[in-house]
């Protein structure tokens, strides 16, 4: 990444982590404590960072872009506390961590990831809530709720935790299915991510719809390369989980070389979509590196 897509993340970690830490301030409740830990986890960042580029692509400034980051962030961040739950996943590490129902209980887990899901739509909404959301304009705002109630709810990243539950344990699928689901589950919110940059950058609507598609597209490699690191490293949660589980996943259909082929295709296929005419080289190089991670 350049020196200028790494200062704006920079300024988005400063601004996101005190957000964080003054939003959820009462140290005496359990909820807020638990909001914190979930929101506090050590992750990539990958929806904010894409939020960031894709305005900064349009020759805006990212701060534009900081309600964005911070409601998919947030998005992302309660998804992962409600997948580990025993009702689903099952899972007790999160990004090398307890997950947060082994942190605190399954009932404060279940409170603080429905708190942090309706408290991102307020971080687009409420300039009060989060100051640095007065960088775009009301019908910018509600433009972005749209995107992101579209990415998050059930026709998006719900729909696709639910089709992956339905599907885990029943054995094989064809790959229609199971790009269905990871397009939901894992490219609706990066699409959404990809798509409420756009529109922080004044992109017109051709365009965010282009990004939307590019995001999905990043999202099926994204979790292409994850069910391969799932097998051969860790990714801080428990190993092999998802074999053990009997989830589906795209090795469960090809082998490794077909994936990484997969992996590639899905990659050109989103670049080819970026619109012409855009400084959009940063975009292009942060998700090869991603696609390229071992960890």
């Amino acid at each position: 990444m350049t020196r200028d897509s790494t200062d704006a993340m920079d300024m988005f970690a400063h601004v996101f982590d005190n957000f964080v830490a003054s939003a959820w301030h009462d140290r005496q409740s359990k909820l807020h404590n638990a909001i914190r830990y979930c929101l506090e986890g050590d992750g990539k960042r990958v929806r904010a960072r894409l939020a960031l580029m894709v305005c900064a692509s349009y020759g805006q400034d990212p701060r534009r872009a900081l309600s964005a980051g911070a409601a998919v962030e947030m998005v992302h961040a309660y998804s992962l506390a409600h997948d580990d739950l025993p009702c689903m996943d099952n899972d007790d590490y999160r990004r090398g961590r307890p997950s947060l129902h082994k942190a605190f209980d399954e009932v404060t887990a279940l409170l603080a990831g429905d708190a942090i899901l309706t408290d991102a739509m307020r971080v687009v909404a409420d300039a009060e809530f989060f100051p640095d959301g007065a960088f775009v304009n009301d019908g910018e705002k509600i433009r972005l709720v749209r995107e992101l109630s579209l990415a998050a709810g059930g026709h998006g990243m719900v729909l696709g935790q639910d089709l992956d539950m339905f599907w885990t344990g029943r054995g094989h699928c064809d790959k229609g299915t199971l790009d269905r689901i990871h397009k939901c589950k894992t490219g609706a919110l990066i699409g959404g991510a990809c798509a409420m940059g756009a529109i922080s950058g004044g992109a017109p609507s051709e365009h965010v719809t282009r990004w939307r598609r590019f995001g999905v597209l990043v999202g099926l490699a994204f979790q292409a390369i994850d069910d391969i690191l799932d097998i051969h490293e860790m990714t801080g949660k428990t190993k092999g989980k998802d074999h053990d589980q009997g989830k589906l996943t795209y090795l469960s259909l090809h082998g490794c070389e077909e994936v990484q082929s997969m992996v590639h295709a899905y990659t050109e296929e989103a670049v080819g979509l970026i619109p012409a005419g855009l400084d959009a080289d940063v975009v292009v190089s942060y998700v090869r590196e991603l696609i390229g991670r071992k960890k």
